[in-house]
């Protein structure tokens, strides 16, 4: 769950990346200033379309805004997409290996298949986009 003042610190970090003041930043994502202020000081969720703006034309991960996920920049967890496809490559046979061990461990233990299925469900929910490309891939 997001928490609002958190949300606000990370407001104002990308703010004071770019050096704008409250006033040019609530410009920027279209809002008023008294608004944005609310934003920062964690009273007040950022509407969706000024984080659709954030992302647009700053290039800011909304999930990194709203839950603290990843790197700041979407552009970094574009990147990070495609080492990681490219490591799945290389590494191809290490993986099958732990899938294996895994699968060994799942059957014998439920409390650790309990939590890996639950951990499991919460990334399908979580990156159902990076789901649906694999998906399209095939």
């Amino acid at each position: 769950m997001y928490n609002l003042e958190n949300i606000g610190k990370r407001l104002r970090t990308v703010r004071e990346m770019f050096k704008y003041t409250q006033r040019r930043m609530a410009g920027m994502v279209n809002i008023q200033e008294v608004t944005y202020k609310k934003n920062e000081k964690g009273l007040h969720l950022l509407h969706l379309k000024s984080l659709e703006r954030l992302h647009e034309d700053f290039n800011i991960s909304i999930e990194w805004v709203l839950f603290g996920n990843g790197p700041i920049y979407w552009k970094d967890i574009q990147e990070k997409k495609e080492k990681v496809k490219d490591a799945g490559i290389v590494n191809r046979d290490i993986f099958r290996e732990e899938m294996e061990e895994m699968s060994e461990v799942l059957e014998r233990i439920p409390v650790i298949r309990h939590s890996v299925m639950g951990h499991y469900q919460d990334c399908k929910i979580r990156y159902k986009d990076l789901l649906a490309e694999a998906a399209e891939s095939k």
